[in-house]
């Protein structure tokens, strides 16, 4: 739940600084350097040690491709964010189950129930059900980028389902956080200075949004599975619209009750095994 909520919070506070005119550019590598200090900062807190990270030199690099598959799920989900609507973000997001249950399969991570498959559709149907069709925008471009970060997500995911049985979730989000702060300040802040004056607050806001997500969903990921979690991801759309009509007292519509129903049904459906690990998984 605190992943979903965080994970929410995002693409809408993304959405708000492109309207201030800010860059993708400029809000990515701000959001990198202040979820990395929040990750670091609950390492430090708990007493994490780093040492346990550079102490196996086959772990670290597993961390490496994993920090770098999160850095292209970033960049390619703030661009997306900047050609198309937050709302069409998360309903293209909601087909990452399906690549993240593919791949643990083919790995012989996890054993899908007969209703898998019906579930995931039944939810992603909900999902649909759920759109107002004004604020699904269809752009090539941002689709493109968003698909992009669907098969990056997917890979991240599976990866740090393997990654987080060897290190503490944490200690595995501030090592990949960490990476991609390094990332933006050698190779994209040289190039975009002149960082706006408004830029800092929704920097820092989006960083702390995104570093609570990251640990909160590793730390989900490790107990019940990358697959699973994955589905579960999928209420974020009915939380949303439950929170719009609670605190903002947006009106609910017929299709949007049905679409979370759907949604709620599906998710219970989608069953998953995490089968026993083998040596090298």
């Amino acid at each position: 739940m605190g992943a979903l909520l965080a994970a929410s919070i995002e693409p809408i506070i993304v959405k708000f600084g492109f309207r201030g005119h800010l860059s993708p550019w400029h809000l990515f590598t701000l959001k990198s350097v202040f979820a990395s200090l929040l990750s670091a900062l609950v390492c430090l807190i708990w007493r994490f040690q780093f040492a346990d990270i550079t102490a196996k030199p086959a772990q670290f690099k597993k961390l490496a491709v994993a920090s770098f598959l999160l850095i292209g799920t970033n960049l390619f989900t703030m661009f997306a964010l900047y050609y198309i609507s937050a709302v069409t973000v998360i309903t293209v997001v909601t087909t990452t189950p399906a690549l993240v249950a593919v791949l643990n399969q083919k790995l012989g991570r996890d054993q899908l129930d007969k209703l898998f498959w019906p579930g995931f559709w039944l939810s992603f149907l909900g999902v649909v059900l759920s759109i107002e069709i004004s604020q699904f925008m269809v752009q090539p471009l941002g689709l493109l980028l968003m698909f992009g970060a669907v098969v990056t997500s997917s890979i991240y995911r599976v990866q740090m389902e393997s990654i987080t049985d060897e290190i503490s979730p944490a200690l595995a989000s501030a090592a990949t956080m960490a990476v991609g702060a390094v990332f933006s300040l050698l190779f994209i802040l040289p190039f975009n200075m002149n960082m706006p004056a408004n830029a800092w607050s929704f920097g820092i806001w989006i960083g702390i949004a995104a570093g609570l997500a990251n640990i909160a969903f590793l730390y989900a990921i490790n107990k019940v599975g990358a697959t699973r979690i994955s589905v579960i991801t999928m209420l974020q759309r009915p939380l949303l619209i439950v929170a719009a009509a609670l605190l903002l007292k947006e009106p609910v519509t017929m299709p949007q009750v049905a679409g979370i129903i759907l949604v709620i049904a599906g998710t219970q459906m989608a069953r998953v095994k995490r089968l026993a690990k083998t040596n090298g998984q």
